[in-house]
């Protein structure tokens, strides 16, 4: 590993002000030639912020919605999660049933799948 490279502080804090005025990071760094990580780290240390948010601290509204749209998440993966073991039991189910009348000779006859394939129709969760 090479050593990296030196910042003045001047060009430090020029580079945070223009972060904090809203220019994008990512354009922001490819421009100064520095790695966009290496852009928060100056703006945190240079704004002497603590990693993460601290206990007291007032929460900024980015934040707030940033955890709302995270338990949002996490309660659609949840759904979608319960959704796929659903399918998945019924699948199962329909292949037991397929599977016994095919040994009862039942044939072509098809009727208890359509009758329970009509029920989980009438009966389906709505997609989120």
């Amino acid at each position: 590993m090479g050593n990296p490279q030196r910042y003045s502080k001047e060009f430090q804090e020029r580079a945070v002000r223009r972060m904090r005025l809203g220019e994008n990071v990512s354009q922001l760094a490819r421009e100064l030639g520095v790695d966009r990580t290496c852009l928060y780290a100056w703006k945190r240390k240079l704004g002497r912020e603590p990693y993460g948010r601290v206990r007291g601290l007032k929460a900024d509204w980015r934040d707030r919605r940033i955890e709302e749209l995270e338990a949002k998440v996490t309660r659609l993966e949840g759904m979608v999660g319960g959704q796929f073991a659903e399918l998945d039991f019924f699948e199962s189910a329909l292949r037991r049933i397929d599977a016994d009348a095919a040994m009862s000779g039942a044939g072509g006859s098809a009727s208890p799948r359509r009758m329970i394939c009509r029920c989980l129709l009438a009966k389906r969760p709505p997609f989120v």
